[in-house]
């Protein structure tokens, strides 16, 4: 059988998350290191977004957690990322869409804030999408990238009224992972979750810009090997055993930012407005309302109504404890 390409590049948390679930789940592929926009391959793939994974018959694919999903479908086994619970696997699946849609907020505000974090973030992005550039060019591409990026900050809600929830939340997500990262444990046990890859590609990134690293180097230095350890866990067995605390912490974190933001998000799109206003964690927020975040949304509620009665009745008290529950009722 050909192998699996990922074309992707490390500064991107999507790309580094896929390929530490191939690495993990020991699935052969390639690793593509170059943005799939250069590639003529590539052009039709929409939306070509990070990273683009070519299929061993020829098809390509995007959108990081359906691919991921769609390769337990294709290759079920031990190495599975989904706990055998269907409850559990269901929680793995929340705080992975809370690191991909509410951290990655964080990422991209730590990045495109302060002129050494902007530099440095470009800088990597530039040399993995254009490596024979150097000197004054090298330079302007830059230049430019940080630009576009820095007018993309509204877009996405990362502007200085919103910077204290982010930073805020970041602090927190380092907190609930310092508590149990200097054992050898995953959020669901001895071997990594759907959740924990989730983490790690967004963390990827925030340990290594920085002013994220510094915060996160200081406030929890073993998460930052904790990190390190999933860029290749293909030598990991484990089981599954019963969550970690910090899974109840991670989840009451979503409860407290995510889920009231996705609620907020379907009923300003709902209305026709084009700009949501709430308040998140006691605090105000605001940004233009995000279609994809809605599709998100609705697959969560869509997961949990679908779950066997015995394991939703099984979370349930967990998930209201966290403040989730109202928000994941169809």
């Amino acid at each position: 059988m050909q192998p699996y390409r990922i074309i992707g590049i490390d500064s991107s948390p999507y790309a580094v998350k896929v390929r530490a679930v191939f690495r993990y789940r020991r699935i052969p592929h390639i690793w593509v290191a170059r943005m799939p926009q250069f590639f003529d391959e590539t052009a039709h793939v929409k939306p070509l977004i990070m990273p683009v994974i070519q299929y061993p018959d020829g098809e390509y694919r995007t959108d990081s957690t359906p691919v991921i999903l769609d390769l337990e479908e294709r290759h079920p086994g031990g190495r599975s990322i989904l706990p055998a619970d269907p409850g559990q696997a269901f929680l793995a699946m929340l705080v992975e869409d809370f690191a991909d849609e509410w951290l990655t907020k964080c990422l991209f505000h730590y990045r495109f804030d302060l002129p050494e974090d902007q530099w440095a973030g470009a800088a990597w992005v530039m040399d993995d999408a254009y490596p024979g550039m150097t000197g004054s060019d090298y330079e302007e591409r830059v230049k430019d990238f940080i630009a576009r990026q820095v007018a993309r900050r509204e877009l996405v809600g990362c502007t200085p009224e919103n910077a204290p929830l982010f930073e805020e939340s970041y602090a927190d997500v380092l907190d609930a992972l310092e508590s149990f990262a200097a054992t050898d444990r995953c959020l669901f046990g001895t071997r990594p979750s759907l959740a924990d890859f989730g983490l790690y590609g967004q963390l990827h990134t925030l340990t290594t810009d920085p002013t994220p690293r510094a915060i996160a180097e200081t406030r929890a230095p073993r998460t930052v090997h904790w990190v390190n350890r999933l860029h290749d866990a293909s030598g990991v067995e484990g089981a599954w055993e019963e969550p970690v605390a910090a899974v109840e912490t991670l989840l009451g974190l979503a409860g407290r930012y995510y889920l009231p933001y996705l609620a907020a998000n379907r009923a300003t799109i709902e209305a026709g407005e084009p700009e949501l206003v709430t308040q998140l964690a006691g605090k105000p927020y605001r940004q233009p309302v995000f279609r994809y975040q809605a599709k998100c949304y609705d697959f969560l509620r869509r997961q949990f109504e679908q779950l066997p009665e015995v394991s939703q009745d099984s979370i349930e008290p967990l998930l209201g404890r966290t403040g989730c529950l109202p928000w994941l009722r169809l």
